[in-house]
């Protein structure tokens, strides 16, 4: 059995795999945001042990019943354990499972920690250049169900919503990263509009949610976020209605940035969400007006793809200087 970790912005998950199966898991608030205040690797990595000690004692499992530690998301940024370089896409799940870094020497943790490298779009130009760090891991997780065949457009929601393309030789094609999700809870925390934002519940008002992607369109994000004050103070709306108008702001504003950015010939007839929350919800109504192909996935992708990617690095016999070459 392994122990898969997704260590985020902000939020560390660690999951227990055996037999083929997610069996256990736990979490704590704490990822790259933290650690890039501090500058401390080993923090971290003491909060990942916390975490995975928290997930074995639910099982009463010890540290030697566990194959390795796999390991994805921010952990292997600048703000992580160890940096590790994106690979340039196209990328495919082989790829992905031979670029996997073993760190040597001492690591604090009582078993092997594989690291998955993330991937970046081959273009340099601003307005197509996009790296991923952890969704990669949640694609192989994906495709290895095998329930949905791609070519696909997959959507994971989270502190930053990511869209990747997924060629139909499975290959990870390029992908368009926003701050949607840093940025609601931003505005929940931090602005005037604060008391209108819920970043927990499902909008039930889609009549907002779609009038919100409409301002956003026609006069600007910013504009249409403070026009969810004006519809509370003069139009009467409900904080339920402008919490629902302000994710369709976001969702809408997403969704152009990508109908902008995706490349000739890279149209999705099947996408596939995964995440959860308001957001989740704006994007599924909006995508669903159009023809395509919606599913929501409610499984930890990321831990699945984990131990795909773990059993498949074990297939093709790799040692730690082959990952090292194509790291």
């Amino acid at each position: 059995m392994i122990l898969a970790v997704d260590s985020g912005t902000t939020r560390t998950r660690v999951w227990l795999l055996a037999q083929g199966r997610v069996t256990a898991g736990a979490s704590a608030v704490v990822g790259a945001r933290d650690l890039a205040r501090s500058r401390n690797a080993d923090w971290l990595l003491e909060r990942v042990r916390a975490v995975a000690d928290e997930t074995l004692t639910a099982e009463s499992l010890s540290w030697s019943e566990i194959e390795a530690v796999v390991a994805f998301g921010m952990i292997t940024s600048e703000f992580g354990l160890i940096e590790l370089p994106h690979l340039d896409a196209p990328v495919g799940v082989s790829d992905l499972a031979a670029a996997m870094h073993e760190p040597t020497g001492d690591i604090g943790l009582p078993s092997r920690l594989l690291l998955v490298p993330g991937v970046r779009n081959a273009s340099k130009s601003i307005d197509q250049a996009d790296f991923m760090r952890g969704e990669e891991t949640e694609v192989a997780g994906l495709l290895a169900l095998g329930e949905i065949a791609p070519p696909l457009l997959y959507v994971s929601i989270g502190s930053h919503p990511k869209f990747v393309w997924v060629d139909g030789t499975g290959r990870i094609a390029w992908s368009l990263t926003t701050l949607s999700g840093e940025l609601i809870w931003a505005l929940h925390r931090e602005t005037i509009v604060a008391d209108l934002i819920d970043p927990e519940a499902e909008p039930r008002d889609l009549d907002a949610v779609e009038e919100g992607a409409r301002l956003a369109g026609a006069v600007g994000l910013s504009r249409a976020l403070f026009a969810a004050r004006i519809l509370n103070r003069i139009g009467g709306a409900s904080r339920e209605s402008c919490s629902a108008f302000v994710h369709g702001a976001f969702a809408g504003a997403d969704l152009e940035a990508l109908e902008a950015t995706v490349p000739a010939g890279a149209a999705a007839e099947r996408i596939v969400l995964s995440g959860r929350g308001p957001l989740l919800a704006a994007y599924r109504h909006l995508l669903r007006r159009s023809d395509g192909d919606v599913h929501v996935v409610d499984q930890p992708l990321g831990a699945i793809g984990a131990r795909a990617l773990f059993d498949l690095r074990a297939s093709m016999g790799l040692s730690e200087e082959a990952s090292e070459l194509h790291a």
